[in-house]
This record gives C-alpha cells, structure tokens and sequence, in this order.
C-alpha cells in the first residue's frame, strides 16, 4: 500500500496542479506576430479560456508555419470565428468600427500617395537602387539631396507667401521632370530593362496574391455566381468613377474639397451597393474579417522568430494577466 502512495500523490499533484498539462490543454502559437494578436483579441473580447483557447486553434490551424500570410488566410479564421463566437464577443469585436461607423467595403484607393514607410516616393525609387552598381548609388544620393533642397526652397516659399500654390505646382512638377531625366541618364538600357521587368513582375503577384484571396473569401462566404459578377461590376464601376474624379482634379476641373465630398459620396454609394448584394450571414462574416483585419495591420510586419513569444508567460490562450 505504501508503494502506492508517491505515485498516486504525485498523479493527484498533476491534476490539480496550476500549470496541469492536462487540464490546460492551451494551444500554442509558433508565431509572435500571431501571438500578440491572439493576446490582444483575448483581452479586448474578455475570452474565456475555453474561447480563448478555441481561437488559438483557428489561429494555428489555418496560420501555422507562415501559413497566416498566406492568401485568404484572415477570411478562413473569420469563416469559424462567426460560428465560435458568441454574439456577446461579437459585439465586442465590432465595438470599435460601430462606434466610428466604418463601412465594411473599403474604398480601393490609397490615400495620400504615401509608401508604406510613410515616405513620399520612396516605392518608386526602391526599385531603382537595387540595380545601381556602388558608384551609380552615390551619385544617385547626390542627384536626390540636391532635388531635395530644390523642393524644400519652393516649399518654403509658399509658406512665406512669396510664391502661389499655382506656380509652386508649376515649379514642382518641372523639377521632377528634371529630376527623372537626371536619374534615367544614370541608367543603362540593361538597368531600365530590369527595372521594368521587376516591376511586371511585383504587379503580377500582387494581382496573383489579390486573386487568391478572392477565391478564399467566395469560398467561405458561399458565393453564387451572379453574386462574384455583381460584386465585380459595383467595384469595377467605382474604380472607374473614381478615376474620373481624379482626371478632372489632376486637370484643375475640380478642387480639392469638391473631390474629396464627391469621393465620399461615390464610396458610400458603392458600400450600399455591396452590402444589398450579401445575406446576413454573409455580412457577418464580412465583418469579422474586416474587425480582425485592422487589429492584425498592427502586428504585421514583426521580426520574431518562429516559437518566440513577446510578453513573457502569456499561454494560456494568448491572454493578457488577469484580463477576460
């Protein structure tokens, strides 16, 4: 009888023990980028750990080893989070956008010609410096710094009142014509080729990537064929009134202001259209992807490493300390 005692005290502490591993079956998540949404989700939902736990294991499923930034990858957890959710954790999850009231479609159009790095034009010129020898890149920097100080004198003078915004954009845009025969001198033809080539090659897979994603979210959302072609032509035509109103701003037929309320106007319309196209539970669906969407922008583009999580012994379903 005695023989029994440390085995079965030692089971007993297993069980009941805070860190059981049978009792906490936690799913872990080999991303941080993942984890620290997941964390953030957890505790803005006030998830239990069951939920918690459940969310984990949509996250893993579908985004383990990268998968997560893979196309469509956000419309499947959105597909089995609308089942798993409760409509209380729903609500929390829409409690940000209701509140601002974001429409679900999005415009298409990019605001303020900004690259991702905030830095006007810097898209345009990163393909450029990849195809410089080391002697073409200081030259390169030279041609830039100068435009740069070119620029910033104009710039200046309009915030002094000493020239018109007219003629400031009349100056501006010689400079950059100046400036872009300046850099195309710097190139040779073999340079421009490859130039050309990569950025072929960058739009067909942001068009593949664009595509793919498409496919994912007419899966999960279950739609019909006459709803893919209305959903095509509401954002084609929007697309193209869009860029109508852009021409006729770009050819000084329409103000700035006047732009903007007829942009605003034109999207709203369109995110009517779109939204009379789907069901409700199609709509739901849509939401929640939308919802995660704008929470996941603020964790991509982490460096941590596969298994590493920020935040310490956050586990037990991404959870922040004592919070949901």
């Amino acid at each position: 009888m005695k023989k029994l005692i440390l085995p079965i005290s030692t089971l007993f502490l297993i069980v009941v023990g805070c860190d059981n591993p049978i009792r906490n079956n936690a799913v872990e998540l080999d991303s941080a980028e993942l984890q620290d949404f997941s964390s953030e989700l957890s505790s803005d939902l006030g998830l239990s750990e069951s939920s918690a736990n459940a969310v984990n294991g949509v996250l893993n499923r579908h985004g383990r080893g990268g998968k997560h930034r893979e196309p469509g990858f956000m419309w499947k957890v959105a597909g089995e989070l609308a089942v798993k959710l409760s409509d209380e954790e729903k609500a929390r999850l829409f409690e940000k956008m209701d509140e601002k009231d974001m429409p679900l479609f999005s415009s298409g159009m990019k605001k303020g010609g900004k690259s991702k790095g905030g830095k006007k034009g810097r898209n345009d010129f990163g393909g450029i410096v990849r195809v410089l020898t080391d002697d073409q890149k200081e030259a390169f920097k030279e041609i830039m710094s100068a435009y740069k100080e070119k620029f910033k004198a104009i710039h200046e003078q309009v915030k002094a009142g000493t020239l018109s915004k007219d003629d400031a954009r009349t100056q501006m845009s010689a400079l950059k014509d100046a400036m872009k025969s300046e850099i195309d001198d710097l190139l040779t033809d073999e340079q421009k080729a490859q130039i050309e080539q990569n950025k072929a090659d960058r739009k067909a897979n942001r068009q593949a990537f664009r595509d793919s994603s498409k496919a994912v979210m007419v899966d999960i959302l279950g739609m019909g064929a006459d709803q893919v072609s209305s959903f095509d032509a509401i954002n084609i035509e929007s697309r193209d009134a869009a860029k109508a109103l852009f021409e006729q701003a770009k050819n000084g037929d329409l103000d700035r202001e006047s732009l903007r309320a007829a942009l605003k106007n034109l999207f709203t319309e369109k995110n009517d259209k779109l939204e009379a196209l789907f069901t409700d539970g199609q709509l739901e669906i849509i939401k929640i992807h939308k919802a995660l969407e704008l929470r996941m922008k603020k964790h991509r583009g982490g460096k941590g490493k596969k298994g590493e999580r920020r935040g310490g012994n956050n586990k037990r379903g991404g959870r922040k300390g004592n919070n949901g």
